[in-house]
């Protein structure tokens, strides 16, 4: 039974067991003195941190101001980039005239456009949805794109043949077919829609787990700062796992032709 339930929960027992022995080696090498504490503190003091600032609110907060930014970019992303992405794989004249921006804007740093948005929308919000929406884009695109394109070739031939039109096939064939891809996509656009709200509160926010980081960076507080260095490690990765999950979920349907 215990081999059973190890094998099934294979990756989240050796990823939570590679967490704690991470956690414990950095209060070891701090104890220790290999490490001086004034520059990363320790797991003890962070957590007795954490409970402090989750009594007083900031931890609240702080995660409400992030995790708002986040579903509001992440969800504009979401609409337009698969919109778009369905568009492109579909018809070869819309890829080919947003090409050149989707790439542009793929291979440009897109912190760099910052203090243009500033200058357009103001400090705060609207800025740091903007960033955000932009580092999510493109990931969701490109497999939205890549899933429509590379529909199964065999089907849409057997459809065609029993008379299906050209809009039974799209719904019917690509857009099923593709939405395992189009889950790989939003993977990949959580973590950089986390990472843009983040980068864009270092820069200028009054609330937020980014500024919580700059704030007391600058201060020189190492402990107050990693507890908001630690809750965006655990948003990211549990906001991963989901999509990860649901991404495993669309594409149970799959037969394995390996068998």
């Amino acid at each position: 039974m215990i081999a059973e339930l190890f094998y099934r929960r294979q990756a989240l027992i050796l990823g939570t067991l590679s967490m704690v022995g991470l956690v414990v080696l950095w209060q070891i090498a701090v104890d220790g003195g290999f490490i001086n504490p004034f520059f990363i503190s320790t797991p003890s003091q962070v957590w007795a941190e954490f409970v402090a600032q989750f009594q007083d609110g900031q931890v609240a907060a702080n995660v409400g101001a992030t995790l708002y930014c986040f579903a509001w970019s992440m969800g504009l992303a979401t609409v337009v980039g698969i919109l778009l992405g369905m568009l492109a794989g579909w018809f070869s004249d819309v890829e080919a005239a947003l090409e050149p921006f989707i790439w542009f804007k793929y291979s440009a740093p897109t912190v760099a456009f910052y203090p243009l948005f500033v200058a357009w929308l103001g400090y705060g919000t609207p800025t740091i949805i903007a960033i955000a929406f932009l580092f999510a884009l493109t990931p969701i695109y490109a497999n939205t794109l890549s899933g429509i394109k590379n529909t199964d070739r065999d089907l849409a031939r057997a459809a065609r043949s029993f008379g299906a039109k050209p809009y039974d096939i799209f719904f019917r064939v690509a857009l099923p077919g593709s939405v395992p891809v189009m889950m790989a996509g939003l993977r990949l656009g959580v973590g950089r829609a986390l990472t843009g709200v983040v980068v864009a509160e270092l820069f200028g926010a009054n609330a937020g787990l980014g500024y919580a980081i700059t704030y007391y960076g600058q201060l020189m507080q190492t402990t107050r700062m990693m507890v908001s260095i630690v809750i965006v490690i655990l948003l990211g990765v549990i906001l991963t796992q989901i999509l990860s999950f649901l991404e495993s979920k669309t594409d149970s349907w799959r037969t394995d032709t390996g068998r």
